[in-house]
């Protein structure tokens, strides 16, 4: 047992509380318990995502994400049901911070080629920053998904979710008149060119990053393919 788990133990047995309820706050705190097992859970994924950067998913032990995480294997059973689980918290935390980042562009306001040139290259500059989930969801999630109900599941959530996103944005730009066609060509088409221009770079090796210097020509053509005279970007 570690200091971490030594703590929650003693917390459990109501050692180091400052009253009976189990936190010195008013009503709208959240209990101590709680915050250190949510702060728990998010070093397990940091974990889970540090080994995904080194090794494949099937290359990735329970026992490997304990010893990253300097939680023990009982202590990551306790917090998530399998190996499976801990990959399936991580794809939704994962896109929940993809959304998140992008949600200013998608719900803001002001010119929609400002807007999607922002939006695109706030993608690309955080999959930069997340090269492993970047490889990893291109080679491996789509294998992985087949096989792992739960994690097709998650992964359809948030990819559902990203898309809706995605087409009430472009109905801005229609409605602002920035854009016209079929809406799901042009969402199918911001896919394409985002994940086309990595694809390539992931075929030859390069995954490290450096995507963020491709936003320009995404930018570029998809607005001479969708906006009235060609886009003013």
């Amino acid at each position: 047992m570690n200091a971490n788990e030594a703590e929650e133990v003693l917390g459990d047995a109501g050692v180091g509380r400052s009253g009976s309820n189990g936190h010195s706050g008013g009503a709208a705190q959240v209990p101590r318990k709680e915050r250190e097992r949510a702060m728990h859970r998010d070093g397990i994924l940091d974990a889970a995502r540090r080994l995904l950067e080194r090794k494949s998913y099937d290359e990735i032990t329970v026992q490997e994400i304990a010893a990253e995480s300097e939680f023990s294997v009982g202590y990551i059973y306790k917090v998530f049901e399998s190996k499976e689980d801990v990959y399936v918290a991580l794809v939704r935390a994962t896109g929940d911070d993809l959304i998140h980042l992008m949600e200013s562009e998608l719900s803001g306001g002001g010119k929609f080629e400002e807007r999607f040139s922002a939006l695109v290259g706030r993608v690309l500059i955080w999959l930069d920053a997340n090269p492993a989930f970047t490889a990893h969801h291109i080679h491996e999630i789509h294998t992985l998904v087949r096989s792992l109900p739960r994690l097709a599941e998650a992964h359809a959530e948030r990819e559902e979710m990203l898309q809706q996103k995605i087409l009430r944005f472009l109905e801005s730009g229609i409605e602002a008149g920035a854009i016209e066609g079929d809406i799901e060509v042009m969402a199918v088409t911001i896919r394409a060119l985002v994940w086309g221009f990595i694809g390539e770079d992931l075929l030859h090796g390069n995954k490290k990053g450096n995507w963020s210097q491709y936003a320009p020509v995404v930018v570029r053509v998809f607005m001479r393919a969708f906006a009235p005279e060609g886009g003013s970007i």
